[in-house]
């Protein structure tokens, strides 16, 4: 490293000096939410300002290295870290210039001076050289802003129009101070590195800091600082993750993994690891593992992981998403698997998922495959069996399938019914008639359980409507949890009291409702809240239970076991 400074802003702004953004650096992703923080950032100041108070606000780190000139004079540094900031700022100044009146005749020229370098020959460059998705409209900008239209959605677009409408009211000279209080009161942490330093040293140092780093970019930088890969970023990587707006999008989507959130990007990585070494994978370990796995490989070996990473984001791209299974039907057994994944929040059987997309080519025998994997999360889920080994399951499941030709629907059967410990096994029957009676899932688990159940009696020749949406409905009980207001006309004994309050948060008494009722209907009398369920829900897990005179634990037993039957119906192995 060649130093670290505090520095003004306006330093980065002065001389000769360009910064390029490098090729596989991610697009400018700064939202509202960022640009209004920025800007209350430049508020406070501008009242300190005011208020001929002495004041700065640090704004960050900014992190350069040094590039080789590629033609005499160039003074090029990369912009590792900090090109959402600096970004941002180049907007703010330019949305300063074309807003101002006129009324200082320096402004715009200061500025111009700042937002491009001009070499002896009058040539002039912009200061920030964009990456790839950013070039056309961050130049758009620069050059030509008449031009832009309403149509356009970019966020780096939309950043200056942000700006623009913040400042557009402003005098010349309100403009003036903001921008002088933007370069000399915003100060950063600048990092310069030498040509020889490695940035990914630094990369790991800010992500352990908690600053925003994904591990795809972590992993991308890692990778494509290679020379003789980077020929291989545009198809392999950018085409892949980065082509636009909606696909960079989808790869940072959260999903919930265990008891945190990933995004799309890391479990893909994490997926295609496991299936690459055939060994468990820690997901908060998992740029150390790629560094692991990848050191030693030769320039070919690592084309040929790039290619096959591209033909697996390819398939997990395609995945029926959030939008794509909201409103579903029984029959539509593609869509009912991911759905079921999503809403149990089971992430870590995704490796098998893909490895099966791969191996099993045929659609129908690859559909039965899923369907059989539904069935054993769900029942397990049902009967509250452990979920802290399937990490490992799975991928023992995926090195028992490497010994197979031709992976069928039977070969995972036979692999899942060979298990007979409580961390692997399939329920019984009898198992899972006692855990409707008797397991408390949550109010998340108990819809998705329920909401299939329901999908499924309506999945006959009698019914026109064959979809629902499980967005549409919410969890209610039966007898309610307060059922002590108006449910007392029978005297209990503590023993009863307690069973009664253990019986009513079972699905035996739980069911599915299209609004939340307010507290009164909740725990009204069996008589005035068997006519509200009916008004709330048609779905039959409620209305065939509402010409009963009493609802009672007996009644939630029977129910219970009504429902079980349907769930080993629907979810056979």
């Amino acid at each position: 490293m060649i130093n670290a400074n505090k520095e003004k802003i306006q330093s980065f702004f002065q001389g000769d000096l360009q910064y390029e953004i490098p090729f596989f650096q991610r697009a400018y992703v700064w939202k509202e939410e960022n640009w209004e923080i920025f800007w209350d950032h430049l508020q406070t100041e501008l009242e300190s300002y005011k208020n001929n108070i002495k004041s700065e606000h640090f704004i960050g780190t900014i992190i350069t290295k040094r590039k080789e000139e590629r033609r005499l004079g160039d003074n090029v540094v990369e912009l590792i870290d900090g090109q959402q900031r600096l970004t941002t700022i180049s907007l703010l100044l330019k949305a300063i210039s074309d807003t101002s009146d006129g009324e200082l005749e320096g402004l715009k020229n200061n500025i111009n001076s700042l937002l491009y370098r001009t070499d002896n020959a009058n040539n002039k460059y912009l200061r920030i050289i964009p990456c790839r998705l950013d070039k056309d409209n961050y130049e758009m900008i620069m050059n030509s802003p008449a031009t832009l239209n309403n149509k356009q959605e970019s966020q780096i677009i939309l950043a200056y129009k942000y700006f623009v409408e913040k400042i557009k009211n402003y005098s010349d000279g309100e403009r003036d101070i903001l921008y002088n209080i933007l370069l000399n009161r915003l100060p950063v942490i600048s990092m310069l590195l030498d040509s020889n330093d490695d940035e990914q040293e630094i990369f790991d140092t800010i992500n352990s800091l908690g600053v925003r780093l994904t591990i795809g970019e972590l992993l991308k930088n890692y990778i494509f600082k290679e020379e003789s890969l980077k020929d291989l970023y545009g198809d392999y990587w950018q085409k892949v993750f980065e082509l636009d707006e909606e696909q960079v999008k989808f790869w940072l989507t959260e999903r919930t993994s265990g008891r945190v959130k990933r995004d799309n990007m890391e479990l893909l990585l994490y997926c295609f690891l496991i299936i690459e070494t055939r060994k468990e994978v820690r997901l908060e370990n998992l740029l150390k593992e790629y560094k692991s796995y990848l050191n030693n490989k030769t320039t070919e070996e690592k084309k040929a992981i790039l290619k096959r990473l591209k033909d697996m984001a390819e398939t997990y791209f395609l995945w029926p998403q959030k939008n794509d299974i909201n409103e579903i039907a029984f029959q539509e057994e593609e869509k009912r698997f991911f759905h079921v994944l999503e809403n149990l929040e089971i992430t870590t059987i995704f490796p098998l998922v893909l490895y099966l997309y791969k191996r099993i080519e045929n659609d129908s025998e690859r559909l039965k495959a899923f369907k059989i994997l539904e069935s054993y999360v769900t029942l397990r889920l049902i009967c509250k069996l452990s979920t802290k080994n399937y990490n490992n399951l799975f991928i023992q499941i995926i090195r028992a399938l490497d010994k197979i030709q031709e992976v069928t629907v039977n070969d995972i059967k036979a692999i899942l019914k060979n298990y007979d410990d409580d961390t692997n096994r399939i329920p019984s029957k009898h198992e899972i008639i006692g855990a409707f009676k008797n397991s408390k899932l949550s109010n998340k688990q108990a819809n998705e359980i329920l909401f299939i159940i329901a999908l499924k009696d309506i999945d006959t020749n009698f019914n026109d409507i064959k979809k629902l949406s499980a967005n549409s409905y919410s969890v209610e009980h039966m007898m309610p949890k307060k059922w002590e207001e108006n449910w007392n006309s029978v005297q209990l004994d503590d023993l009863q009291r307690y069973h009664r309050n253990q019986k009513l948060l079972t699905l035996g008494n739980l069911t599915l409702i299209t609004r939340n009722l307010n507290s009164k209907l909740k725990n009204d009398a069996w008589e005035n809240k068997k006519k509200t369920l009916k008004e709330y829900s048609s779905l039959k897990i409620t209305t065939d239970y509402l010409s009963f005179d009493e609802w009672n634990e007996n009644r939630i037993e029977q129910r219970a076991e009504d429902l079980a039957q349907k769930a080993i119906d629907i979810w056979k192995i």
